[in-house]
């Protein structure tokens, strides 16, 4: 990795799955703030102390850099009963049945994400939103007609939709994507957008900043490497720039909590 090899050291990873990352926050707290720990997470850095998962909240942490934003989109399958965005509306409001639509995790930031979109169409109400442990479960039951839709990055299921097995409805941002330019976007619906998935590092709150400005360069340098960028074209996380060193990374947390908070307390999460 980039990053090992520029602090010419070896970097551990531990994987703690479980809570939204709530776990692997409250491990870290518990240990020095010496910049020896450090916690590789997503968004639910703010949302899980506003749904109680744990005590602690961003600013008890010191970014050291967010790394790229994914891009969010709702899509169908091959057994939807629909296929486009205008088609899933029409369904949703038939009233037949509720829509049943999955995601990983249970008032995961996907299922936020999903209703900020579901809400501004107005049929928040007739969907059934279903959690799943794993994307893969997720995408055999969207594939076996299980699902008619879920909500997923394209960068991850490329592959399906270039094959026509994953059918892209909509895009959660303002604009159309080039890689998709037949996919409408929440921004021309005048829908609200909702916040990106976003993944970065931080360390303790107190770690000493000569150690924060360390891996903030080494960080850096990393992604600037050859292997990280061909990772980043791979998945599709270079269609947004989604790159903030450590001083906006902190200061875009802040605007992301108040963000957070007054979403959840509408979907009343």
């Amino acid at each position: 990795m980039p990053v090992r090899r520029h602090f010419k050291s070896t970097i551990s990873v531990v994987n703690m799955p479980g809570a939204a990352s709530a776990i692997a926050m409250e491990y870290v707290q518990k240990q020095p703030a010496d910049g020896y720990t450090l916690l590789g997470l997503t968004s639910e850095l703010v949302s899980n102390q506003l749904q109680g998962r744990t005590s602690y909240n961003h600013r008890d942490f010191t970014p050291i850099i967010r790394a790229h934003v994914d891009i969010g989109m709702i899509q169908g399958g091959p057994k939807s009963p629909f296929k486009n965005w205008n088609g899933l509306v029409a369904f949703a409001k038939k009233g037949e049945r509720k829509v049943r639509l999955g995601g990983t995790g249970a008032a995961s930031f996907d299922q936020i994400a999903s209703m900020i979109i579901l809400d501004s169409a107005g049929i928040a109400d007739k969907v059934t939103y279903i959690p799943f442990d794993s994307a893969g479960e997720m995408h055999a039951q969207l594939l076996g007609g299980h699902l008619d839709a879920m909500y997923e990055e394209p960068g991850v299921t490329l592959s399906l939709i270039e094959a026509g097995k994953m059918i892209p409805l909509i895009v959660f941002l303002k604009e159309r994507l080039k890689k998709f330019p037949d996919v409408p976007s929440a921004g021309e619906l005048g829908y609200d957008i909702p916040p990106m998935m976003w993944r970065g590092i931080v360390v303790k709150k107190g770690t000493p900043q000569a150690v924060v400005d360390r891996l903030e360069e080494g960080y850096i340098k990393a992604m600037k490497s050859s292997m990280y960028q061909a990772f980043e074209k791979e998945r599709m996380l270079d269609m947004f720039p989604g790159f903030l060193g450590s001083k906006d990374f902190a200061a875009d947390l802040e605007r992301e909590y108040g963000l957070y908070k007054n979403v959840l307390k509408k979907l009343g999460q």
